[in-house]
């Protein structure tokens, strides 16, 4: 028995759900929210799940094996192998730095602190200017190049320069994982069973790097200030950039698949 699902899926809306929040997301560009269009967050494009069961043919009632005595049997004959596994691409991700100090000043002279560059009110932080391809030049667990990005508008085109990053336009990695069983049944009488064997969750011990934090594509924060003509300006000396940008070394749980391998060993009678 087994079962192989795959979903091609194109998800898009212009806000964010933030899950049981009643207040839904906050768009980036309130005066233009068709601009935020885009794949939501934490959509994979392509998913393939599969399980299922296989009796392994070996032992006293199997194809091969069938002469062996009891006590082979017993220990190597009649298992089962079982498994559950998924592969996935990555989700999508909005670049964006955060503001230390804005309020009273803001780039653009927007005079509000309702800016959010990702949409979870977690601001006030402002998406960056694309400058190149944030997939060029990376190397190690650096997944986005922090190169590719500058810093964003501060005069009036702070939210409708061309150049700004688009929602969710990063695609993090993708990952999979595979969990195996090994069980074993003994059947004593009608009414009682013993189950013996082992499970392996995350039998090939990927690490599934899918981050699952937004922070993941924070370059870093700065300070404005306002030049001699009262003008709002982002200093080179009041910016600091994140050295985690787009770099991930940590494996995370999901799909009921752990972070790292683990064996647990099975012994159930059932009555």
């Amino acid at each position: 028995m087994f079962k192989v699902s795959y979903t091609l899926l194109d998800q898009k809306s212009s806000g964010l759900d933030v899950g049981d929040s009643s207040l839904g997301g906050a768009i980036y560009n309130q005066f233009h929210p068709q601009q935020d269009l885009s794949r939501d967050s934490f959509v994979s494009r392509h998913r393939l799940v599969s399980y299922g069961a296989f009796d392994l043919p070996f032992g006293r009632d199997r194809k091969f094996g069938s002469s062996i005595s009891k006590w082979a049997d017993a220990v190597a004959g009649g298992y089962q192998l079982t498994w559950n596994m998924f592969a996935k691409s990555g989700t999508g991700f909005t670049p964006f730095w955060f503001c230390n100090n804005c309020g009273p000043v803001f780039p653009g002279n927007i005079a509000s602190g309702f800016v959010d560059a990702v949409g979870d009110f977690s601001g006030p932080s402002f998406r960056p200017l694309v400058t190149g391809n944030p997939y060029q030049g990376v190397s190690g667990d650096h997944f986005f190049n922090p190169d590719a990005f500058g810093l964003p508008p501060t005069g009036a085109d702070v939210f409708d320069n061309p150049n700004i990053a688009k929602r969710n336009s990063l695609v993090g990695p993708g990952t999979w994982g595979v969990n195996l069983g090994l069980p074993k049944y003994f059947r004593i009488s009608e009414t009682k069973k013993l189950e013996v064997g082992a499970d392996f969750n995350n039998v090939f011990n990927h690490p599934l790097l899918s981050p699952l934090d937004p922070a993941f594509a924070m370059l870093g924060d700065f300070n404005v200030s306002l030049n001699a003509a009262g003008q709002p300006v982002i200093l080179p000396e009041d910016v600091n950039p994140n050295p985690d940008f787009g770099r991930n070394n940590f494996s995370f749980s999901q799909e009921g698949i752990d972070n790292r391998r683990s064996i647990r060993l099975r012994l159930r009678l059932t009555f």
